[in-house]
């Protein structure tokens, strides 16, 4: 059933290819070949699409290592994306969570606090008066000797300061000033 074909004879490019490879030709297929082993790590995928995208000659004739190259940094983005995701999901939890709560627990014990606990008149009255100054317990005490006080009530804040009228620059509006008057 199945006719052979008559030979022809050696095709005129099998003359021109040696049968036993040289060692350039080894030390490719050896470079090559331990490319398509590391090019599932993300830093040698990196260097691949690199120099491919660069060398279309290169990429044509290696296609099929272009494409694990680009499927290794592909599936390494998405990794990525999926570590970020998960840190934020435990940082939510560890970090914020327990904050939360911590102000949560805060607010409702103000709250009971303001529900049950003592008037505002009595929180201002049970807190312990400010200092005094030392300056101005001796002020206090030099205002109970009668020729010091009348000193004192001269220089208080409570008595308005006196001012005199501005005089204007210009004689004429004075004497108009004077005359309104």
């Amino acid at each position: 059933m199945h006719q052979q074909l008559p030979s022809i004879g050696p095709i005129h490019a099998q003359h021109a290819v040696s049968d036993t490879p040289s060692q350039r030709d080894l030390a490719e297929d050896l470079a090559w070949a331990r490319l398509y082993r590391v090019v599932h790590q993300p830093p040698a995928a990196a260097e691949v699409v690199k120099y491919m995208d660069g060398n279309p000659e290169a990429k044509s004739r290696n296609e099929a290592l272009y494409l694990l190259a680009r499927q290794t940094l592909h599936t390494k983005a998405l990794a990525d994306e999926q570590n970020e995701r998960t840190v934020a999901f435990f940082r939510a939890i560890f970090v914020s969570a327990p904050i939360g709560a911590l102000r949560l627990v805060k607010s409702f014990f103000i709250g009971i606090h303001k529900v049950f606990g003592r008037p505002e008149q009595d929180l201002q009255a049970s807190q312990p008066k400010a200092r005094v100054s030392k300056a101005k317990a001796r002020i206090d005490v030099l205002g109970k000797v009668p020729e010091v006080a009348q000193t004192l009530t001269g220089f208080a804040p409570s008595s308005p300061a006196v001012v005199p009228e501005a005089q204007p620059a210009d004689p004429a509006q004075a004497s108009r000033s004077s005359k309104a008057a």
